[in-house]
C-alpha cells in the first residue's frame, strides 16, 4: 500500500489535520508556571478538540485504507463525517459538563444494532456522576447560548452509564417485569 501525503488526502482529511494542528498549537504553546485556572481549563478544552480530531484523522485514513484494500483503488469519498466537538459548561449548580454529540459511525457499535431513534446520532451531557442524552441532536447545538445549553441539559433524561462500545439505551421511565 502507498503512504498516504497530504496531497492524495480528501478535504476531509486536510480539514480534520487543520484542527488537530490548531487545537495542539493553542494548547502547546503557553507556559505552564504562568497560566492561572481559566487558561488551564482552555487548554484542557483544546486538548479534548485535538483528541477528538485525531481520532478523525485515524478513522478518515481507516476508511480509506479499507476502500483501497476492497477494489484496489480508491473509491468515491464517502460522505464527510460530522465534526467531532464538544462544549465545557457549568448548569444553573455549579456542576461541570461536557457536552458533545454521538454519531453513529463514529460509534463503536454498528448504527443498525441501536434502538431506531439512535441511528442519526445523539447529543450527550456528561458529568463526574450522571450522563444525561438528547435525541435527535439539535440543530446548531453547538451555537447555543450557555443558558439555552444548560436549560437543554437540565431537561435531558438521565442515562445508565454504560461500557464503552456498548448502544445506548433509550432514555425515560423504566418498566418493571
Amino acid at each position: 500500500m502507498e503512504p498516504m501525503t497530504g496531497e492524495s488526502l480528501p478535504p476531509t482529511m486536510d480539514d480534520a489535520k487543520r484542527v488537530l494542528e490548531q487545537a495542539l498549537d493553542a494548547a502547546c504553546r503557553v507556559d505552564l508556571d504562568e497560566v492561572d485556572t481559566g487558561e488551564m481549563i482552555r487548554i484542557e478544552e483544546a486538548l479534548v478538540t485535538a483528541s477528538q480530531a485525531a481520532k478523525e484523522v485515524v478513522s478518515l485514513r481507516l476508511q480509506r485504507r479499507a476502500r483501497l484494500g476492497k477494489q484496489g483503488r480508491a473509491a468515491t469519498p464517502a460522505a464527510p463525517p460530522k465534526t467531532a466537538s464538544q462544549r465545557i459548561f457549568e448548569d444553573f449548580k455549579g456542576k461541570r459538563w461536557h457536552a458533545f454529540a454521538v454519531y453513529p459511525e463514529h460509534a463503536a457499535t454498528e448504527p443498525v444494532a441501536l434502538p431506531e431513534p439512535y441511528r442519526q446520532g445523539w447529543l450527550t451531557f456528561r458529568s463526574a456522576d450522571e450522563v444525561r442524552r438528547v435525541v435527535p441532536i439539535p440543530r446548531d447545538w453547538m451555537e447555543l447560548s450557555i443558558d439555552e445549553l444548560r436549560e437543554l441539559c437540565h431537561k435531558a433524561p438521565v442515562s445508565e452509564r454504560r461500557e464503552p462500545g456498548q448502544p445506548p439505551r433509550p432514555s425515560g421511565p423504566k418498566l418493571r417485569s
